[in-house]
C-alpha cells in the first residue's frame, strides 16, 4: 500500500534538513506506534526493519525510548530455552 501526504514546500526542507529521507522516518514512527500498541510484535518489527536479530531490535527500541513489550508468553519461551541450554 502506498500514501501519499502533502507537505508544503518550506515545511519539506526543515523536515529533511532535520531528519533527511521523510518517508523513512514516517515508516520508522508509524511502525514504533504500531508496536507500542501491540498491533506488531517484536518478530514482526524486526522483520519489517529488516533487522537480523531479536537483539538489534531490542537495541533500536532501546535507542527510540520504547520500553520492549514482554509478556508472559515470551517469557515461558526465553525460560524453555534457558532450562534447554542448562542440559546440554
Amino acid at each position: 500500500m502506498q500514501i501519499t501526504i502533502e507537505i508544503p514546500d518550506k515545511l519539506n526542507a526543515k523536515l529533511q534538513e532535520k531528519w533527511g529521507n521523510l518517508s523513512e522516518k514516517l515508516l520508522i514512527n508509524l511502525l514504533l506506534e504500531a508496536y507500542q500498541n501491540q498491533l506488531i510484535s517484536t518478530a514482526e518489527l524486526g522483520e519489517l526493519l529488516n533487522l537480523s536479530s531479536r537483539l538489534e531490535v531490542h537495541e533500536f527500541l532501546k535507542n527510540a525510548g520504547i520500553y520492549l513489550n514482554y509478556d508472559q508468553e515470551e517469557l515461558e519461551k526465553d525460560l524453555d530455552i534457558l532450562e534447554q541450554l542448562k542440559h546440554q
